[in-house]
């Protein structure tokens, strides 16, 4: 009931605010978000919200199907983790989604990390060998070192410190690569703490100091003040451990002063207070009374934070001193007390040392203690050398795999490299067969088109010759008119008017009327001269209407919008017939590249003179090309070819998906040819004088 109604509620929350219309993505950010913050979500609820979320990113975003298993994971519900983390390892294998399976294995990892180190190790190795056979950016080539890291923390935990020497050396040499400096903290503090344990004191503080340097590159500021803490205590606690009581005792001191570190960080001031104490009783500068007065501060401190892990050592300090001035069944009770601690927080390095000091202490039972002690060390090195060679084992087969991906890929390499060479062979003869055909067929357009040309010329000759017959003609009927019959018709008039000379009735009548009459005509046969005559001396735009016919066939045959622009007042017949031929072929070509390349919509084609130059521009919005990498056809070779043999200048600018422009200046006289570079500007100019 408690389910149906949260999941009711949360329906009416996506479609209240338009969920319900989000991308997949979206509604996956919503859903793992409402997994890991909403604390009231039950086991079954939370099973249903992954669930939604890896079904969308399986299908939508696939490389981001690793949020489903940290999601999970965050839950800590073991048994919710273990079935995604599952799942999205064989979905991501399936996928072939390299990164996602790193790290879903690096999640496990992470979930074993306390609970079984050999699985963790397992884990931690898959993901290394995985992210290291990937080619990584800037943004995550840090992953394999920080894997590095964890392994070698591993190690250190097992007390494997030679073997965590190495990992985190490597660590360091691939994190020192990669952009993530703030990393290097990490690798730096744990070959310190392999350093120390190995009882190289200079080599582990040389480290410490050397992590303390890479603090500052992390990001989240309370995280770099708990680091500059833990990095002093570290240090000091290395001087402890060499014995250096004194210089210990004065470091620890000047680090209780710091007020931060009880407000913030109780746990870790009590520890400080403990090695404070020791060290300053080790070495004379505190008395028994006030190192007592400093464990009993530092207890109560681990009391109310409810930490009990560090008191077993505070225990085992007090009992010491105990022993020391005498009290020997205070320190017997006090010591055991610190056993009964070690034994339920599970430390076992602290519990093999009280035993050791119970043997000295409690004659009565030392030799129980002395078994226990050899039984507890027995343990631990079996546990830890099993461990051990279970890392050792792990390592090498992730080796083996390494270098069998590193085979495979030089097999590869080799396997491509002929079949690389096989294709250029093929592609070769290819080309060479496909060359002499392609000559074959140029050689043939070659002869097509000066055939063309040739016909082209004869066209224009035949019609200049037949436009020049039509106005001689004209005009020699316009004189005609002008000065046979209408010299003739005005004799007519003239003599008709002498008739006026007649005074009967009839006779005045008849001249007025034909008087009127040959008016008439006179105005009749002067309206038609003029015309004819007009026509005779009209411009008429041949070379247009050519251009204009071969625009008109480009339309019929294609779907394509074709526009002509051009100066109405320009004598356009007086260009000269080289001019004109090559002018129309320029045009014949880029409408044909535009037909078959630009997969254009619409095609304008304009004409202007300025300044006794003619601009010719055909600009198309078709898909366009990059004009820097484009290789230049026969067409193309033909039309800066045509250019050339005019003196003119070329551009050719295009923009892809937007539409390509032929701008083209042509000079109307010799005189202006060094003149012509004010006409076209821009770095894709062709210069062709």
């Amino acid at each position: 009931m408690r389910f149906g109604v949260v999941l009711l509620l949360n329906l009416i929350f996506f479609k209240g605010f338009g969920f319900q219309n989000t991308d997949p993505i979206d509604s996956t950010t919503i859903w793992l978000e409402n997994v890991k913050t909403n604390h009231n979500l039950t086991a079954e609820q939370k099973d249903l919200y992954l669930e939604r979320a890896l079904r969308a990113l399986s299908k939508s975003n696939p490389d981001s199907l690793d949020k489903i298993s940290t999601t999970a994971l965050k839950t800590r519900d073991s048994s919710l983790f273990r079935k995604y983390n599952k799942k999205v390892i064989l979905l991501a294998t399936e996928l072939g989604e390299n990164k996602v399976h790193a790290f879903a294995h690096w999640d496990l990892a992470d979930f074993f990390k306390t609970k079984a180190p050999d699985s963790a190790f397992y884990h931690y190795q898959e993901a290394y060998s995985v992210f290291s056979s990937m080619e990584l950016d800037s943004s995550n080539n840090y992953y394999p070192g920080q894997l590095l890291v964890q392994i070698g923390n591993l190690q250190d935990n097992i007390k494997d410190y030679v073997g965590a020497e190495i990992s985190h050396t490597k660590a360091i040499q691939s994190l020192e690569k990669s952009s993530r400096k703030d990393k290097l903290y990490g690798a730096y503090n744990g070959l310190a703490i392999s350093q120390g344990a190995l009882n190289k004191f200079d080599k582990a503080i040389e480290y410490y100091e050397k992590a303390k340097e890479f603090i500052p590159y992390r990001k989240d500021k309370a995280g770099q003040e708990r680091a500059y803490l833990s990095n002093e205590n570290n240090i000091y606690a290395v001087y402890l451990k060499s014995h250096s009581y004194e210089k210990a005792y004065s470091m620890f001191e000047n680090l209780l002063t710091k007020e931060k570190l009880l407000k913030k960080y109780p746990t870790l001031y009590a520890r400080v207070l403990g090695s404070w104490a020791h060290s300053g009783l080790k070495g004379g500068a505190l008395n028994i009374e006030d190192f007592e007065t400093a464990l009993i501060k530092s207890n109560k401190i681990l009391d109310s934070i409810n930490n009990e892990y560090i008191k077993a050592r505070n225990q085992y300090f007090l009992g010491q001193v105990l022993a020391k001035k005498g009290d020997t069944l205070e320190a017997i009770q006090q010591i055991k007390i610190g056993q009964q601690i070690a034994e339920k927080t599970k430390n076992y390095d602290r519990l093999l040392k009280i035993y050791k000091e119970l043997i000295t202490l409690d004659k009565k039972n030392s030799a129980q203690y002395a078994l226990s002690h050899i039984a507890l060390n027995n343990e631990l090195l079996q546990k830890e050398r099993i461990i051990q060679d279970k890392f050792a084992r792990i390592r090498m087969e992730t080796d083996d795999i390494l270098e069998e991906n590193v085979e495979l890929a030089k097999q590869k390499e080799l396997y491509a490299g002929a079949a690389l060479i096989l294709l250029v062979l093929g592609l070769g003869i290819f080309t060479i067969i496909s060359q002499q055909i392609n000559n074959q067929k140029l050689k043939f357009k070659q002869k097509q088109q000066n055939s063309n040309q040739e016909i082209y010329n004869l066209m224009l000759s035949q019609h200049g010759k037949l436009e020049e017959g039509k106005k001689s003609e004209k005009k020699r009927i316009s004189e005609e008119l002008h000065d046979g019959i209408l010299g003739q018709m005005l004799g007519i008039r003239l003599i008709l008017s002498g008739l006026n000379e007649r005074s009967d009735q009839d006779a005045i009548e008849q001249r007025a009327e034909l008087i009127q009459k040959l008016q008439e005509l006179e105005e009749e046969v002067r309206t038609i001269s003029h015309e004819l005559n007009a026509s005779a001396y009209e411009k008429v735009h041949n070379f247009m209407v050519s251009i204009q016919d071969l625009i008109d066939k480009t339309k019929d045959s294609t779907n394509i919008e074709v526009n002509l622009h051009y100066t109405k007042d320009y004598n356009w017949d007086s260009l000269n017939s080289e001019m004109k031929i090559n002018i129309y072929r320029i045009i014949q070509e880029c409408l044909q590249n535009c037909i078959k390349h630009s997969k254009c919509k619409n095609i304008t084609v304009s004409f202007e003179t300025s300044e006794k130059v003619l601009n010719l521009n055909i600009i198309d919005d078709g898909i366009g090309f990059d004009n820097t990498k484009a290789k230049k056809g026969i067409g193309l070779k033909n039309i800066i070819s045509r250019v050339k043999k005019m003196k003119g200048l070329l551009k050719i600018d295009s923009k892809t998906s937007k539409y390509t422009k032929v701008l083209m200046t042509f000079p109307l006289d010799s005189n202006i040819q060094k003149n012509l570079k004010p006409f076209i500007t821009g770095k894709a100019i062709e210069e062709v004088l």
